[in-house]
């Protein structure tokens, strides 16, 4: 009797060997077929193995993808990555030789293994491109500083670089927790009121990336208080109405065609604008739209400026 409860023992784990033995092949061969992730739109993107051509398609997302892949695994950034006004790896950048913008031709001749685009471009890009038989991976564009890490973790996992994409994470985290630290006594009712210009007037309001880097730097965003969106202009009524504390200026021409320290100088000397706080107080400061209008990792350095410029006697204090 002890020897067949034996055999039945001994027949029992082999069989549980041979299981797992054929679990591990399967686990493998997963691994040699390749795997699937599903993009922000929900279309399943298959990648035969993890993609050695990675093609960014715009700053946000050409900043995103140097601080987690290896440079050699990108097979070019987008025109802007060179912009001193406007890039946040001006160096990176120059080991990347192609350059390119959101044009079908060129991003086929380059015959990337995965394209990488936010969700506000161009439909019939994708389409063309996924035709072409190039994967592409659509992501959600952030509103908020949080979505920004979300996208970044999303990323990671898609190149198959997750510990890259944590570390990225946790290092703005850093940051922002040690704003927060500075600011942590600031009350509520005593938080500075700002104003951002474009060289259109007084912009981003509620739903911009900049509301929330409004609140994560302890002030009040004027065009989100007055209920304007994120692609709303404030005219100037409204700035006189809001009569915010600073103004923060830009720094970077876009149309190559403004005099940007003119362009403060007629702020500050315009009659509509001499009753309100900023003014009289001085307090227009040009903070880089590198950091302003990044949609990176890099969004947290433009929390720091704008706490530093609303709140220096914190923000400088040991």
């Amino acid at each position: 009797m002890r020897r067949v409860v034996l055999l039945i023992v001994v027949v029992g784990i082999a069989m549980l060997l041979v299981g797992c033995g054929r679990q591990s092949t399967s686990l493998s061969d997963r691994t040699v077929s390749g795997y699937e992730v599903i993009d922000g739109q929900g279309t399943v993107i298959k990648l035969t193995k993890k993609p050695q051509k990675i093609l960014p398609l715009s700053i946000g997302t050409d900043e995103m993808l140097v601080g987690i892949v290896p440079l050699e695994r990108i097979a070019a950034l987008t025109y802007l990555a060179d912009d001193v006004g406007m890039s946040n790896i001006i160096e990176e950048a120059k080991q990347v030789p192609n350059k390119i913008k959101a044009n079908p031709e060129s991003i086929i001749a380059l015959q990337p293994d995965l394209l990488i685009v936010a969700d506000w471009q161009s439909p019939e890009l994708v389409q063309i491109i996924r035709e072409a038989g190039i994967p592409v991976y659509v992501y959600k564009t952030p509103s908020r500083i949080e979505e920004v890490k979300t996208v970044i973790m999303q990323l990671a996992q898609v190149v198959g670089e997750e510990e890259n994409g944590k570390k990225i994470v946790m290092e703005m985290d850093k940051k922002l927790l040690a704003v927060a630290e500075k600011l942590k006594d600031i009350p509520d009712n005593q938080r500075l009121t700002v104003v951002r210009f474009s060289l259109m007037g007084g912009s981003d309001g509620i739903g911009s990336l900049f509301d929330d880097i409004c609140r994560q730097a302890h002030v009040v965003n004027a065009a989100a208080t007055i209920g304007l969106g994120k692609d709303d202009i404030m005219s100037k009524e409204q700035i006189v109405q809001a009569n915010p504390d600073v103004f923060i200026m830009p720094m970077w021409d876009y149309s190559a065609k403004t005099d940007i320290m003119k362009f403060k100088a007629d702020i500050q000397g315009d009659p509509a604008f001499q009753s309100v706080s900023a003014i009289q107080q001085q307090k227009l400061f040009m903070v880089p739209d590198k950091h302003l209008a990044s949609s990176s990792q890099y969004i947290v350095e433009a929390v720091y400026d704008i706490a530093t410029v609303a709140y220096p006697e914190y923000m400088n204090k040991k």
